[in-house]
C-alpha cells in the first residue's frame, strides 16, 4: 500500500486503488474515457454539450442580486432568518429546492439540443457539517440531497440526457473565493481540516456506490474550481502553485473510495486557480479520467484553449469545458465554435438567475423582493414578517420554468449560429405595422446587426466592457434599456448608445405592394443623429436627420413619407450613419399606391472597388429603357467624366449601375446627374431628373502620404498585439513583436520622391530592427527600408527615430515589418518629400487654430500664400480617415470650420499647398 500523510490524517491508498489497472472494457457499457476522447457504449465519440444548474442546490449572492452585502449562501441564508425567522427561512429553502430545478426544466435542455447536465452540489444537503455531528469522525446522511438527485437524474435519463455530479461545496468550503463553495473563514476549510477531506471522501464513495450502475451518470467531477494557496504568501487562490500536492492528493484518495464502488464512471477532475493550474497534478492516476477547465472572459481564440489542448495531447486523456458562461451571445458562440473546432465538450453556466439577461432563464425579480434588497443594503424600515416572507415565497413561484423568461436569443446563439451566419426573424414583423427597434433578427454581429462593443474580455484587455450596456431584454451585443416613452404603442424598450455605423436587421413580411408612411419614434439630445433605411441591402429613403427631441429619454416622432415597399418577405435594416439617438419603433402606415407617388433617385454611392457607382431610386426600373447612357453624367473632383455604362442591377431592380470612364479613389468628390425623360419605372412613371446627386464613397481609405499614421489604425495584423499607451497623446501601441511579424496601411503616394520617415517606438532592453516596404497595388515590392531602434529603457519609455523611405506615386500597401524584436510601436509619421524631379522639398508648419477644445466651430488662421495653386484644407481622425474635405476657402485671414456634423473626438486639421503642408491637432468637444 502507498500512504499519504497530511496533518493529523493518515490516508491509505491500496496500490492505486486498484484503479489505474481498470482496463476499457470493465466500464464500456457507460460514457467513459477511451484515450483522448469520451466515448459512448459503442465507442463512438460524444462531445458533451451540457448546462449547469448553478443556483439549485447552492446559492451564489450574484444569481439572487445579494452579492454586495450577502455573497457565500450561509450569508444569504442570515440575512432572511433574520427578517423571518428559522421555520420560514426553512419553508423558503424547500420551496427553492423544488421549484428551481423540475422535470420541465430537464424537458426543455434536451429540447433545446443539450445532451447533458451538471449538477453543483451543496455537501450540506447530503450529509452534516462537521461540527453539527453528533460524533465526531462519523458521517450523517441526508436523505434529501440524494432523493433530489435520484429524481434529476429519473428526469435526465427520460431525455436521454447525461447527469454529471459536481461536488460544488465541498465540506469546508474549497477556495478563498467564498461564494462559489459556501465557504465561511472562521470555520476550518477543506484544506484546513482532516475531518472535511475524510467527509469529503465519503461523500463521493456513498455518491459512488448510489449511482455504479446507472449509465446516463456521465461522470463525478471531485471538486469545483479549488482555488487555495498551498505555498504561504502565494497568491490565496493558488494561481501561483506550482506542485499542488494537497490537491493531488486527495484526488486520489476520493478515486481510490469511488473505486472500491463503482469502476463504471469518468472521474473529472479540476486544476487549481478556479480548475486552471494543473501544475502538479498530472499525470493521471486512473484509465477513466478527464481534465476539467473553466473558462471566463478572455479571447476566444486557439491561444485561449491550447494549455488545455496541451493536457489532452500530452497526458492521453480528454479534456472537458466544465464551465463557462456569463457573457454575451457573440461570445458564447464563439466560445463554442471553438470547443467544438478542438473537439471539447463543454458545460455552460448557469440555467437561471435572477434580472439577468445572459441564460436562457431569467428569474424575474418581484417588487417586493426588491424592497428587501433595498433594505438589505441600504437600511431604513424593517419589512414586516409577513412581507418579508411573501416577498421571498413569490420568488420562489418566480423560479418555476412557465413563470421565467425564455431567452430564445441565447439558446440560438449557443446552437444554430455555431454553425450558421444567417438570420431567422426574433418577431413577427409585418407591414403594416409596427416594428420594435429591440426586435432584429436572430444571427451573428455583422449579420443580423453590427455593433462595436459585443462581449466582455476583461481577463485578456484589463479592462470590463459592456456589451449590452442597458443589461435587457436580449443578450446580444446591443444596447436595450427600459425606455421611459409614455407611448401606447411602445413596448417598454429602446436601442440606445448608438454609434457611428452601427445597424440592425429585421424580417419583415409586407402583406402588398404600396408607399407606407413610416412614423419612427425617437429621442436625442442634439441634432447630429443620420439614420439610413434599406430594403435587402437597397437604400428605400434618402438619408435621414433626426431633430433634437430634447434629451435621450424625451421622445419624438419623425415620419419618413412615401416609401416604397413591394410585397414579400424582406430583410429591412436600420442603419446609424451617425450615431447618438435612441429609437423605440418603427410604424408603417399605408400611404398611397405605388403609381401615385414620383419616380426619384434616393441616394448614391461607389462599389467597393472598380469604376461603378450606384444610384438607388424609389421604385423598381424598367429595365429597357436604360438601353442607353443617354442622361446621366458624372464629374469627378467636378471635371465632367465620360460614362462607359448605365445598367440595371439584376438582383435589386431599384438600383442603377453606372460605370465611369476613368478610376476614381477614395479621396475624390464624385457626383451624378440625370436630365432626360427615357428611364421608366415599371409603374410607367418617369424618373424625375437630378443634378450634382454626391456619391458616397465605399472605397477603401487610404493614408495620403505626407501624414502621420497611427500603428493602430492597420488593415493587416501578422502576429503583433495592442496595449494602452503612456505616450503623447494616448490611445494603443502595438507590441509582443517576434521576427517576421508586420503591418499593413493602404497608403496614396501623390509624387515620386524620398520621404522623411519618422517612427515612435519603445524598447526595453534589446536593441532591434523594423523594415519599412512599398507594395504595389497588386502586392509586388515597390521601395524598402529599414530604421535601427534603440533601447530606450522601458515598454513606455518612447522615442522617436528617424529614417527616409523613397516613395513611388500611386495607390498601395506600406508594410511594416519586424526584422529584429523586440519593441513597441505607437505611430509613423511621413513627412514632405524630396521631390525626385527636383522640385524644392516639401515643408511642414503648424496651423494657428482656436478655441481648442472646440465645441461648434473651429477658426483657423491661415498663413501667407493660402490661396495659391494648388491649396486644399481637410480634416481627418488621428486614424488619418478624411472627414471634412474640399471646402472652398474666403478671402478672409480667419477660416470658420462648422463641426456639428462631427462627433467627440480628436482630429487633425490640415492645410497643403504646393510644397508646404500646415496642421495642427484639435478637440472636438
Amino acid at each position: 500500500m502507498k500512504v499519504f500523510l497530511h496533518g493529523k490524517i493518515q490516508i491509505v491508498l491500496f496500490f492505486f486503488a486498484c484503479a489505474t489497472f481498470l482496463t476499457e472494457s470493465t466500464f464500456a457499457q457507460y460514457l467513459h474515457a477511451s484515450g483522448k476522447q469520451i466515448v459512448d457504449k459503442d465507442g463512438n465519440e460524444v462531445i458533451l454539450r451540457g448546462m449547469g444548474l448553478g443556483g439549485w442546490m447552492l446559492q451564489e449572492g450574484y444569481m439572487l442580486e445579494t452579492n454586495s452585502f450577502a455573497n457565500p449562501q450561509h450569508q444569504i441564508r442570515a440575512k432572511i432568518r433574520e427578517l423571518v425567522g428559522e421555520a420560514n427561512t426553512n419553508q423558503f429553502y424547500d420551496a427553492w429546492l423544488a421549484n428551481h430545478c423540475t422535470e420541465r426544466d430537464i424537458d426543455s435542455l434536451a429540447s433545446w439540443g443539450f445532451n447533458s447536465v451538471r449538477l453543483p452540489m451543496h455537501y450540506n444537503l447530503f450529509t452534516l457539517p462537521i461540527e453539527n455531528e453528533p460524533i465526531a469522525g462519523q458521517n450523517t446522511w441526508i436523505e434529501k440531497g440524494f432523493a433530489m438527485t435520484d429524481n434529476l437524474l429519473k428526469w435526465c435519463a427520460k431525455n436521454k440526457i447525461y447527469l454529471i455530479l459536481d461536488l460544488h461545496a465541498a465540506p469546508g468550503g474549497q477556495g478563498h473565493d467564498a461564494a462559489i463553495s459556501d465557504y465561511d473563514a472562521t470555520k476550518p476549510s477543506l484544506w484546513e481540516s482532516d475531518a472535511n477531506k475524510q467527509k469529503t471522501i465519503a461523500l463521493w464513495k456513498k455518491l459512488a456506490e448510489r449511482y455504479a450502475n446507472e449509465p446516463w451518470i456521465g461522470g463525478y467531477d471531485l471538486i469545483n474550481e479549488p482555488n487555495w494557496n498551498f505555498t504561504p504568501g502565494a497568491n490565496q487562490n493558488g494561481c501561483d502553485e506550482t506542485t499542488n500536492v494537497p490537491l493531488r492528493q486527495l484526488y486520489i484518495a476520493i478515486t481510490a473510495a469511488i473505486r472500491e464502488v463503482d469502476k463504471n464512471h469518468i472521474i473529472f477532475i479540476e486544476g487549481n486557480c478556479w480548475a486552471n493550474n494543473y501544475n502538479g497534478i498530472l499525470p493521471k492516476w486512473d484509465s477513466n479520467m478527464a481534465a476539467s477547465f473553466h473558462k471566463y472572459w478572455n479571447n476566444n481564440d486557439q491561444g485561449s484553449v491550447q494549455f488545455a489542448v496541451n493536457i489532452r495531447e500530452q497526458n492521453n486523456l480528454p479534456v472537458w469545458l466544465g464551465e463557462s458562461g456569463e457573457n454575451s451571445n457573440t461570445w458564447f458562440t464563439n466560445a463554442i465554435a471553438l470547443m467544438e473546432a478542438n473537439k471539447i465538450g463543454w458545460a455552460w453556466w448557469p440555467l437561471k438567475k435572477v434580472n439577468s439577461i445572459v441564460n436562457p432563464m431569467t428569474v424575474v425579480k418581484n417588487n417586493d423582493y426588491n424592497t428587501l434588497l433595498n433594505y438589505w443594503k441600504n437600511g431604513g424600515t424593517k419589512p414586516t414578517v409577513d412581507f418579508a416572507k411573501n416577498a421571498l415565497m413569490q420568488l420562489t413561484e418566480n423560479l418555476k420554468i412557465g413563470n421565467t423568461i425564455y431567452r430564445k436569443d441565447v439558446i440560438d446563439a449557443m446552437f444554430r449560429q455555431v454553425t450558421s451566419k444567417t438570420t431567422i426573424p426574433f418577431a413577427n414583423n409585418k407591414v403594416p405595422g409596427i416594428i420594435y427597434a429591440s426586435d432584429f433578427d436572430l444571427g451573428r454581429n455583422g449579420f443580423a446587426y453590427a455593433d462595436t462593443d459585443t462581449a466582455n474580455y476583461q481577463v485578456t484587455t484589463g479592462s470590463y466592457s459592456a456589451w449590452n450596456s442597458g443589461f435587457s431584454y436580449r443578450n446580444d451585443g446591443v444596447d436595450i434599456q427600459p425606455t421611459s416613452d409614455t407611448d401606447a404603442a411602445s413596448n417598454g424598450y429602446n436601442i440606445g448608445w448608438t454609434k457611428d455605423g452601427e445597424w440592425l436587421q429585421y424580417t419583415v413580411r409586407v402583406d402588398s405592394s404600396a408607399a407606407y408612411n413610416v412614423i419612427l419614434r425617437y429621442a436625442t439630445l442634439d441634432n447630429t443623429g443620420k439614420i439610413r433605411l434599406s430594403v435587402d441591402g437597397i437604400d428605400i429613403v434618402d438619408p435621414v436627420t433626426l431633430a433634437s427631441s430634447g434629451g435621450f429619454q424625451t421622445w419624438a416622432n419623425q415620419t419618413l413619407s412615401n416609401v416604397v415597399l413591394y410585397k414579400g418577405t424582406h430583410k429591412l435594416k436600420f442603419r446609424f450613419e451617425k450615431g447618438g439617438a435612441n429609437v423605440g419603433y418603427m410604424k408603417f402606415v399605408l400611404s398611397k399606391k405605388i403609381n401615385e407617388i414620383p419616380f426619384k433617385a434616393l441616394f448614391s454611392e461607389t462599389a467597393p472597388s472598380g469604376k461603378t457607382v450606384y444610384i438607388t431610386v424609389n421604385k423598381k426600373v424598367e429595365a429597357a429603357t436604360l438601353a442607353s447612357a443617354n442622361g446621366f453624367t458624372a464629374k469627378v473632383n467636378g471635371i465632367d467624366t465620360p460614362i462607359s455604362n448605365v445598367q440595371l442591377d439584376v438582383a435589386n431592380p431599384s438600383r442603377i449601375f453606372v460605370t465611369l470612364g476613368q478610376d476614381v479613389f477614395d479621396n475624390n468628390t464624385i457626383t451624378v446627374s440625370y436630365q432626360a425623360d427615357v428611364v421608366k419605372a415599371t409603374d410607367g412613371t418617369i424618373l424625375e431628373d437630378f443634378s450634382d446627386l454626391s456619391v458616397k464613397s465605399n472605397l477603401p481609405f487610404h493614408f495620403a502620404i505626407p501624414t502621420k499614421i497611427e500603428a493602430e489604425a492597420f488593415v493587416v495584423n501578422k502576429g503583433m498585439e495592442l496595449e494602452n499607451t503612456t505616450d503623447t497623446g494616448g490611445g494603443q501601441n502595438v507590441g509582443h513583436t517576434s521576427v517576421g511579424d508586420y503591418l499593413e496601411y493602404r497608403i496614396r503616394v501623390p509624387l515620386d520622391g524620398i520621404y522623411p520617415l519618422e517612427a515612435r517606438v519603445a524598447c526595453m532592453s534589446q536593441a532591434g530592427r523594423l523594415e519599412f516596404q512599398q507594395l504595389s497595388a497588386t502586392g509586388a515590392l515597390l521601395n524598402s527600408t529599414a530604421i535601427d531602434i534603440p533601447v530606450t529603457g522601458g515598454w513606455q519609455t518612447w522615442k522617436t527615430v528617424t529614417g527616409k523611405l523613397k516613395l513611388t506615386q500611386g495607390q498601395g500597401t506600406l508594410r511594416v515589418r519586424i526584422v529584429q524584436p523586440e519593441f513597441n510601436i505607437n505611430w509613423f509619421r511621413f513627412l514632405g518629400a524630396d521631390i525626385i524631379s527636383g522640385t524644392e522639398k516639401r515643408k511642414q508648419g503648424s496651423l494657428k487654430i482656436y478655441p481648442n477644445p472646440a465645441d461648434k466651430r473651429l477658426n483657423v488662421e491661415l498663413p501667407d500664400l493660402a490661396y495659391s495653386a494648388g491649396t486644399s484644407l481637410s480634416v481627418r481622425t488621428v486614424g488619418g480617415m478624411l472627414v471634412k474635405c474640399c471646402d472652398p476657402l474666403t478671402k478672409d485671414k480667419i477660416q470658420h470650420i462648422a463641426l456639428d456634423d462631427l462627433p467627440a473626438g480628436l482630429y487633425i486639421i490640415e492645410l497643403a499647398l504646393k510644397n508646404e503642408i500646415y496642421s495642427n491637432k484639435f478637440i472636438v468637444k
